[in-house]
């Protein structure tokens, strides 16, 4: 091979080093201008929001349920046990006729005791009949030995009132003698006599208050198992009440006791509306005011009202829940018996009156999370603040901060 061919060979292959080496290079810088970008597009810009001064709409979301203004409760009727179970019940939401069947209570329990109660009754009322016989009996015979004793007292007056100058001897002391004995023996007959009318009475009325003891017993017993039967009062919708402390509907099966409300015929001529406030938007709402209202299941109707109580005092919204509301209470102007039923979900919407122009902070940029709401600054500061009436997305600021201030998201 030549000379000229071998500087060919060599300069070829120099200028694939030297632009290979410049792909690499040129790779290089490209991924790592690339993962520059990357890791600018990676960390967020934080979301800025201003404080400026405005108004908020007059308007505040709650949500609720219809309950009845007026309902005829069906409670656990009074039995020998104390409790019971419930053996059968209509269904939620029936309609019934007053009179109807709408709930049976377990009479199992204690139909033994009634049949026990009957036996005792019938017992008493054997035992007064005994005892009526018995007595009758030994007063029969007392009376007999009295009026014989009588007889005897008759006789031996006849013979000591013979004179004695017609008599021998002692015989007319003797018959002196016998008329006394016989009179003693009469009053004693008759003590006796006495005595057992007296003990037999006593007996008698025992005998009776006993068996007018056991027909109480048998009565209540009676009713009791009577009353183990809820009839409806009145036409109407049966309404089946909520299990205490379970958060959930009676059952058949539970256990109840006496007194304890299963039911309930509400008036659907008079409906209303209780609310839940979360205890955060405390103070936003007042007795008074006018709201409208809407039946999750008939949007396109509106029915009018106006907040007629709040509860003082906030509670847990359900078992284990850390979430406390206030129970709103709304009165209708109107009701709508062919739509409205008891549990229904309703959207309300509180007419708060227009406050005038204030200073306004997004919702967004505040922190409710601590005892006090809070602001973090777009500088990253972090100041309490005072808030007044808020609706969805701004909140009314009495103080801690001022127009123009630039919020971070609390988020």
């Amino acid at each position: 091979m030549g000379p000229a061919v071998c500087f060919s060979i060599a300069a070829r292959i120099s200028g694939m080093v030297v632009l290979t080496g410049a792909a690499v290079a040129s790779s290089g810088c490209s991924a790592g201008r690339a993962d520059t970008s990357r890791d600018a597009a990676a960390t967020p810009r934080p979301v800025t929001m201003t404080v400026s001064r405005g108004s908020i709409a007059p308007r505040f979301l709650l949500t609720g349920e219809l309950e009845a203004v007026a309902a005829a409760n069906l409670a656990v009727p009074a039995n020998p046990n104390g409790q019971t179970t419930i053996r059968w019940m209509a269904d939620e939401g029936a309609i019934v006729k007053a009179g109807d069947k709408v709930v049976e209570f377990d009479t199992a329990s204690f139909a033994s005791d009634y049949g026990e109660k009957v036996l005792l009754r019938d017992q008493a009322r054997s035992d007064l009949e005994q005892a009526e016989a018995d007595g009758a009996g030994r007063l029969a015979d007392k009376e007999f030995a009295s009026a014989q004793k009588a007889i005897a007292v008759e006789k031996a007056r006849i013979a000591a009132a013979i004179p004695a100058e017609f008599l021998r001897g002692r015989e007319w002391q003797d018959n002196q003698i016998a008329l006394s004995r016989a009179q003693t023996e009469l009053e004693k007959a008759k003590e006796d006599l006495d005595a057992e009318k007296k003990a037999t009475g006593e007996a008698l009325v025992q005998g009776r208050l006993a068996l007018e003891k056991a027909q109480r017993e048998v009565d209540a017993a009676q009713q009791a198992l009577e009353g183990m039967v809820l009839r409806a009062p009145r036409d109407g919708i049966f309404v089946v009440a909520d299990r205490p402390f379970e958060g959930r509907k009676m059952q058949v099966g539970d256990a109840v006791w006496i007194g304890l409300a299963v039911a309930s015929l509400p008036d659907l001529s008079r409906m209303r509306v209780v609310a839940k406030l979360p205890d955060v938007d405390d103070g936003r709402i007042a007795t008074g005011m006018p709201v409208r209202c809407t039946l999750d299941a008939f949007p396109g109707r509106e029915y009018g009202g106006r907040i007629a109580d709040v509860m003082p005092v906030a509670q847990e919204d359900g078992r284990r829940s850390l979430r406390r509301v206030y129970t709103v209470g709304i009165n209708l102007d109107t009701t709508n018996a062919e739509q409205m039923r008891p549990g229904m979900s309703v959207k309300v919407e509180v007419r708060v009156p227009a406050p005038p122009e204030a200073l306004l902070a997004p919702r967004a940029g505040l922190d409710f999370s601590g005892t006090s709401p809070r602001a973090r600054l777009a500088s990253g500061k972090v100041v309490d603040v005072t808030i007044g009436a808020c609706d969805e997305s701004r909140c009314v600021v009495v103080s801690g901060l001022k127009d123009g201030d630039r919020l971070r998201s609390a988020t």
